[in-house]
């Protein structure tokens, strides 16, 4: 089994020495403007990608379209490294972005937004090719989307079709795209049962966690709203937020599914002390205290993360951990030149935009 990740772990880690250094983040830093930025990139990794998307786009469209290209490249590089069992793990992990494309072509969909607006903020996946993509941009509602994708039996058809009797009585995609990441994990799940030894379990330890943290912050912002619990009554028939979490993760999200009502902050934290999150929402909770911002409870939870799969870099390597470790530092990174981006546009200082940057030892 070690051999089946051998090549590919090797291929990833030369990929690593390509992720952008500190130095790289300073010099992105003191560009004056995002155009700047975007020719510096061209000297970097981001080469391929970045001119592909000069011949149709300048400064901030540019690079959007630029890091949606390279890290789709990559995603789709990384899959040829592997095969068999390291290969299905792999997509397993990447499956949502197959998601976040149904879900950026629902909500276009939703809100009337032109067909090459929505492929423009696609990352293009291996489960749908190009034409298919098209085809559900060119459809004109959620249902008919639905429908083209229940006609090509697609895994995620049948929880869609489930949720539109809601989302016609709603207009309300927050049900849909609740019923497609159900759906994810319970397909990934059904997948993981078949490769029960240790890198099947690693993988699904990951996605236990993106549950917890989803289903945290869920609850968190739920907690912030005034009236919540009367709203949840009168929508879902109880007012714990039972109804809005995703099933399948760790200790944190058994002790939410628990509660009998929708808790406050500070319950919150209380109950998920003996957890893996406590020392991190006791952290956010005195920012929150300071700040009254939720970010600060997206930070925080997204930032340990993080770092817990970035940590993976330095296990055994010969194992699937690598690839998350390196799926974990690809997204951060392409996160950091977004924030860079937003910030150049915004005219925030230096200073500023560095603060938000989530930065880790090369």
């Amino acid at each position: 089994m070690d051999d089946d990740y051998g090549y590919g772990n090797a291929r990833l880690r030369a990929m690593k020495s390509r992720l952008l250094t500190r130095n790289d983040y300073a010099t992105l830093l003191d560009e004056p403007n995002v155009e700047a930025m975007v020719a510096q990139l061209t000297h970097t990794a981001y080469q391929p990608a970045i001119e592909a998307a000069l011949v149709r786009a300048s400064g901030w469209d540019c690079l959007a379209q630029g890091l949606r290209r390279h890290l789709a490249t990559a995603l789709a590089r990384i899959g040829n490294f592997f095969s068999d069992k390291p290969q299905r793990l792999w997509q397993i992990l990447i499956a949502r972005y197959q998601v976040f494309n149904l879900k950026t072509i629902l909500r276009g969909q939703a809100l009337t937004i032109p067909a090459d607006e929505i492929l423009d903020t696609i990352i293009p996946m291996s489960d749908l090719r190009e034409a298919d993509l098209r085809r559900l941009v060119q459809q004109t509602s959620v249902r008919a989307v639905v429908d083209v994708l229940a006609t090509w039996h697609h895994p995620y058809a049948p929880a869609l079709l489930q949720a539109m009797p809601r989302y016609a009585e709603q207009r309300d995609l927050a049900d849909v795209e609740l019923a497609l990441d159900r759906a994810r994990y319970t397909l990934a799940f059904t997948q993981l049962d078949e490769q029960d030894d240790d890198n099947g379990k690693l993988v699904r330890k990951i996605l236990q966690r993106e549950i917890d943290v989803t289903n945290l912050l869920t609850v968190i912002r739920l907690s912030e709203w005034g009236g919540s619990a009367a709203r949840l009554a009168e929508r879902y028939g109880s007012n714990t937020s039972a109804a809005l979490l995703l099933k399948g993760g760790g200790l944190a999200t058994q002790r939410l599914l628990g509660l009998s009502t929708l808790p406050a902050f500070d319950q919150v934290v209380r109950e998920m002390h003996l957890t893996e999150f406590g020392a991190v929402l006791s952290r956010a909770q005195e920012r929150y205290n300071e700040t009254h911002a939720l970010v600060t409870f997206e930070d925080e939870l997204e930032t340990f993360s993080m770092q817990e799969n970035l940590a993976l870099f330095h296990n055994d390597p010969l194992t699937i951990g690598i690839a998350i470790a390196y799926l974990t530092a690809l997204v951060n990174e392409i996160r950091n030149l977004r924030v860079i981006g937003r910030g150049k546009l915004a005219g925030w200082t230096h200073a500023e935009i560095e603060k938000e940057l989530r930065l880790w030892p090369s």
